[in-house]
Protein backbone atom coordinates (compact mmCIF):
# COMPACT_ATOMS: atom_id res chain seq x y z
CA UNK A 1 0.00 0.00 0.00
CA UNK A 2 2.14 2.62 -0.98
CA UNK A 3 -0.52 5.26 -2.20
CA UNK A 4 -0.02 8.22 -0.65
CA UNK A 5 2.49 7.19 1.49
CA UNK A 6 5.62 9.46 2.01
CA UNK A 7 8.94 8.51 2.69
CA UNK A 8 12.26 11.00 4.26
CA UNK A 9 15.36 9.62 2.75
CA UNK A 10 18.09 11.33 4.71
CA UNK A 11 21.78 10.52 2.69
CA UNK A 12 24.87 12.67 2.35
CA UNK A 13 25.66 11.23 -0.82
CA UNK A 14 24.21 13.19 -3.78
CA UNK A 15 23.86 9.62 -5.39
CA UNK A 16 22.56 7.89 -2.88
CA UNK A 17 19.56 10.29 -2.96
CA UNK A 18 18.89 10.37 -6.19
CA UNK A 19 18.98 6.79 -6.63
CA UNK A 20 16.70 6.15 -3.62
CA UNK A 21 14.47 8.93 -4.68
CA UNK A 22 13.90 7.11 -8.44
CA UNK A 23 13.19 3.89 -6.79
CA UNK A 24 10.60 4.95 -4.36
CA UNK A 25 9.17 7.40 -6.91
CA UNK A 26 8.59 5.06 -9.42
CA UNK A 27 7.06 2.83 -6.97
CA UNK A 28 4.23 5.30 -5.46
CA UNK A 29 5.82 6.65 -2.58
CA UNK A 30 5.84 10.67 -2.31
CA UNK A 31 9.81 11.43 -0.97
CA UNK A 32 11.13 14.41 0.91
CA UNK A 33 15.02 14.47 0.35
CA UNK A 34 17.59 15.86 3.19
CA UNK A 35 21.26 16.08 2.67
CA UNK A 36 22.29 15.80 6.73
CA UNK A 37 20.42 15.23 9.81
CA UNK A 38 19.79 18.73 10.53
CA UNK A 39 17.97 19.29 7.67
CA UNK A 40 15.85 15.79 7.51
CA UNK A 41 15.02 16.45 11.51
CA UNK A 42 13.58 20.02 9.93
CA UNK A 43 11.80 18.17 7.04
CA UNK A 44 10.47 15.71 10.04
CA UNK A 45 9.06 18.44 12.03
CA UNK A 46 7.49 20.27 8.97
CA UNK A 47 6.03 17.17 7.20
CA UNK A 48 4.21 14.01 7.96
CA UNK A 49 6.30 11.11 6.98
CA UNK A 50 5.22 7.13 7.03
CA UNK A 51 8.85 6.08 6.89
CA UNK A 52 13.03 7.39 7.25
CA UNK A 53 15.59 5.95 5.58
CA UNK A 54 18.81 7.34 7.19
CA UNK A 55 21.97 7.13 6.65
CA UNK A 56 24.13 6.14 9.40
CA UNK A 57 27.58 7.80 8.77
CA UNK A 58 26.96 11.54 7.77
CA UNK A 59 28.82 14.66 8.84
CA UNK A 60 27.19 16.80 11.68
CA UNK A 61 24.58 15.23 13.04
CA UNK A 62 25.53 11.24 11.96
CA UNK A 63 22.58 8.56 11.74
CA UNK A 64 22.10 7.29 15.01
CA UNK A 65 21.96 10.96 16.43
CA UNK A 66 19.30 11.69 13.61
CA UNK A 67 17.52 8.56 14.62
CA UNK A 68 17.34 9.71 17.83
CA UNK A 69 16.08 13.19 16.66
CA UNK A 70 13.45 11.48 14.96
CA UNK A 71 12.34 9.39 17.25
CA UNK A 72 11.94 12.32 19.94
CA UNK A 73 9.62 13.81 17.50
CA UNK A 74 7.96 10.55 16.39
CA UNK A 75 8.16 7.82 18.66
CA UNK A 76 6.08 5.49 16.09
CA UNK A 77 7.89 6.84 12.81
CA UNK A 78 9.64 3.66 11.39
CA UNK A 79 13.32 4.23 10.96
CA UNK A 80 15.37 2.20 8.41
CA UNK A 81 19.21 2.39 8.31
CA UNK A 82 21.21 2.56 5.96
CA UNK A 83 25.15 2.06 6.02
CA UNK A 84 28.48 1.12 3.10
CA UNK A 85 30.21 0.41 6.82
CA UNK A 86 27.92 -2.65 8.17
CA UNK A 87 28.46 -3.63 11.67
CA UNK A 88 27.49 -5.37 13.55
CA UNK A 89 27.95 -3.01 16.51
CA UNK A 90 26.14 -0.88 14.11
CA UNK A 91 23.21 -3.12 13.83
CA UNK A 92 22.88 -3.58 17.19
CA UNK A 93 22.93 0.25 18.30
CA UNK A 94 20.55 1.16 15.78
CA UNK A 95 18.12 -1.06 16.83
CA UNK A 96 17.93 -0.38 20.70
CA UNK A 97 17.82 3.14 19.63
CA UNK A 98 14.43 2.43 17.78
CA UNK A 99 15.41 1.43 14.74
CA UNK A 100 13.24 -0.67 12.87
CA UNK A 101 15.57 -2.24 10.29
CA UNK A 102 19.40 -1.67 8.65
CA UNK A 103 20.32 -2.00 5.18
CA UNK A 104 23.96 -1.98 3.85
CA UNK A 105 25.20 -0.34 0.67
CA UNK A 106 25.45 -1.40 -1.62
CA UNK A 107 21.38 -2.89 -1.79
CA UNK A 108 19.29 -4.72 -4.05
CA UNK A 109 16.52 -2.29 -5.05
CA UNK A 110 13.99 -5.54 -3.79
CA UNK A 111 15.51 -5.66 -0.83
CA UNK A 112 14.68 -1.65 0.25
CA UNK A 113 11.84 -2.06 -0.56
CA UNK A 114 10.21 -5.48 1.06
CA UNK A 115 11.90 -3.73 3.96
CA UNK A 116 10.24 -0.01 3.58
CA UNK A 117 6.97 -2.09 2.64
CA UNK A 118 7.23 -3.37 5.60
CA UNK A 119 7.98 -0.39 7.69
CA UNK A 120 4.71 1.47 5.83
CA UNK A 121 2.52 -1.42 6.98
CA UNK A 122 3.53 -1.30 10.53
CA UNK A 123 3.16 2.24 10.81
CA UNK A 124 -0.83 2.28 9.27
CA UNK A 125 -1.50 -0.70 11.68
CA UNK A 126 0.24 1.31 14.77
CA UNK A 127 -1.66 4.52 13.31
CA UNK A 128 -5.08 2.57 12.94
CA UNK A 129 -4.57 0.94 16.50
CA UNK A 130 -4.08 3.85 18.27
CA UNK A 131 -7.61 5.19 16.39
CA UNK A 132 -9.78 1.69 17.37
CA UNK A 133 -8.47 2.53 20.96
CA UNK A 134 -9.41 5.99 21.42
CA UNK A 135 -12.86 5.27 19.74
CA UNK A 136 -13.47 2.29 22.09
CA UNK A 137 -12.41 4.25 24.94
CA UNK A 138 -14.35 7.32 24.06
CA UNK A 139 -17.50 4.89 23.11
Amino acid sequence: MTENSSVLIIDDEEIMREILEELLVREGYNVGIAASGEEGIELARSGMFDAAIVDVMMPGLDGIETLDELKQLDEDLPVIMITAFASVENAIVAMKRGALDYVTKPFKNDEVLVVLRNAVDRRRLVTENRALRQSLQNY
